[in-house]
């Protein structure tokens, strides 16, 4: 199903103005809903006449029970059908009563303009009202307040109280006050919605009302005495967020804090009458829990990369200890050994570090070659015989069990390739595909031998590279003559399934 803007763009003639406030109203209504225990659902008039409108959005209140089982964004109504809308629409006013449901007896279809008797009786009918959506003075869409007659029941003070506030709230849409201009942002899954709280305030910013949630909210912030007719700054909580709204006309957000233990979110919409503010409704969420979960992810990942920094370290002594060692040894072959096995360590090492700074279990792959590059250019170059690598492309971030075997693959295939060059020089080209992570390294050396195969001639290097690459990482590797004619060099492939269980996608 389409966005809202690509549903207004190719079925109605909404200017972009129009569609943005449509789209911030969608993206704010949710507490609308909630206080009117309703659905509530965006019409348009589509491009054809202002007979046809469309449905751009839809949202169901946590409080009352939904009118629409399915979805229905996107369904055109024609106004024989809901005439109470068309009039809302054509007169800039709002519209009440009882109108047939979705396919409920007496709903025309077709073609046919004729509005039926409805026979079905009450049992086929749903309360509806109407608020136009006015932008500039000039009605664009009416907001539908859907909900069963047949499940109305005598609403309690709690109810009565949000009744009333959303009636507030109707009369800024219809005036084009709602949705507030600016909205400050606070944590998805922190936005406090009525059934955590609702705190009434009248223009002087006293307290006409607290919810039973709210009350209890307050209390954990130390609030323990009746709080209506005091404004929330007599009562001790900090009321910059109320200030802020009553002073900006927009809907702000604060947290509240009682120690290190006890957190409340605080969002005030601003009732607005004429250009003025007349009061604010106050949401507040105890989000206690959520914060101290926060705070055992935080401790927990600040052990990880503690974790990561000191086998880092380790790492790094054991390489230290290694080239030690092999400068002490007399023959060539030994040396080379152990200076291998030292790289092998590094590249190791290099993927801790960059983990042990990382709030994710993810490394920026081309960071990490960049730095393996220069080790192996370092440890095998030489004034006599001068390196030239180059990269070309990149894999993006990989998932650190991931990129800790393909750290050590490319410093294996770079040392195998420099081992083989005749001129020195290797070409490392890295790319992805939707399936796919590759990795081509090149050299300019005299190629593979006749008859040459990985799993009976490799050495150590070419089989920590097969064993990396096939039974840890569930790829595969290949190599070839990089050329048709001497010198024909070698080029190794090795490709590497994203669908490996723990490597993430992009």
């Amino acid at each position: 199903m389409a966005g809202l803007a690509a549903l207004a763009r190719g079925h109605t003639a909404l200017a972009d103005e129009a569609i943005d406030h449509c789209q911030r109203l969608v993206s704010s209504w949710s507490l609308l809903s909630d206080l009117s225990y309703s659905d509530l659902l965006l019409y348009a008039p589509t491009t054809a006449n202002e007979a046809t409108f469309i449905v751009l959005g839809h949202t169901r209140s946590v409080t009352g029970l939904t009118v629409h089982h399915t979805d229905p964004v996107g369904t055109e109504v024609r106004a024989a059908q809901r005439p109470l809308l068309a009039r809302s629409f054509a007169e800039s006013r709002r519209a009440e009563g009882l109108e047939p449901r979705q396919g409920a007896a007496g709903v025309p279809s077709g073609d046919d303009p004729l509005v039926q008797e409805n026979v079905g009786g009450i049992a086929d009918r749903i309360t509806v009202d109407y608020i136009p959506v006015s932008v500039g003075g000039v009605t664009i869409a009416v907001v539908a307040r859907e909900f069963d007659h047949g499940h109305l029941r005598h609403p309690n003070p709690v109810e009565r109280r949000y009744r009333d506030v959303w009636e507030r709230f109707a009369g800024m849409v219809a005036a084009g006050d709602f949705p507030l201009e600016r909205s400050e942002r606070v944590g998805e899954f922190r936005e406090p919605r009525v059934g955590d709280g609702v705190v009434i305030l009248d223009r002087e910013q006293r307290i006409e009302y607290a919810s039973p949630n709210a009350t209890s909210a307050l209390h954990r912030l130390g609030v323990l005495v009746n709080v209506v007719g005091q404004t929330l700054g007599a009562l001790g909580p900090d009321d910059r967020a109320v200030r802020r709204a009553f002073a900006s006309r927009h809907s702000t957000v604060e947290e509240l804090e009682r120690g290190d233990t006890v957190s409340v979110i605080a969002r005030c919409h601003p009732f607005l009458e004429g250009g003025r503010v007349s009061g604010a409704v106050l949401l507040l969420r105890d989000i206690s829990e959520l914060r101290s979960r926060d705070k055992l992810l935080v401790s927990k990942d600040a052990t990880i990369r503690e974790i990561h920094h000191r086998v880092k370290n380790n790492l790094q002594t054991i390489q230290s200890l290694l080239r030690l060692q092999s400068r002490r040894l007399e023959s060539d072959e030994a040396r080379a050994a152990v200076e291998q096995s030292a790289r092998r360590i590094g590249s190791i090492a290099i993927v801790h570090e960059t983990l042990s700074v990382e709030t994710a279990d993810v490394v920026d792959f081309d960071a990490v070659v960049r730095r393996v590059v220069s080790m192996v250019e370092e440890g095998l170059g030489s004034v006599e015989r001068p390196l030239s690598i180059s990269i070309e492309g990149g894999l993006g971030e990989l998932a650190g069990d991931v990129a800790m075997p393909l750290a050590v693959v490319l410093t294996e295939l770079m040392q195998n390739a420099i081992d083989h060059a005749a001129t020195g020089e290797v070409r490392v080209r890295l790319s992805s595909t939707p399936k796919d992570f590759e990795m081509h390294v090149e050299d300019s050396g005299e190629g593979v031998p006749d008859g040459f195969a990985l799993d009976r001639d490799a050495r150590l290097g070419l089989t920590i590279v097969r064993t990396f690459v096939v039974h840890d990482l569930n790829g595969s590797i290949s190599l070839g003559r990089a050329n048709p004619s001497p010198p024909y060099g070698t080029s190794v492939d090795v490709r590497v399934p994203r669908s490996s269980p723990s490597l993430p996608l992009g």
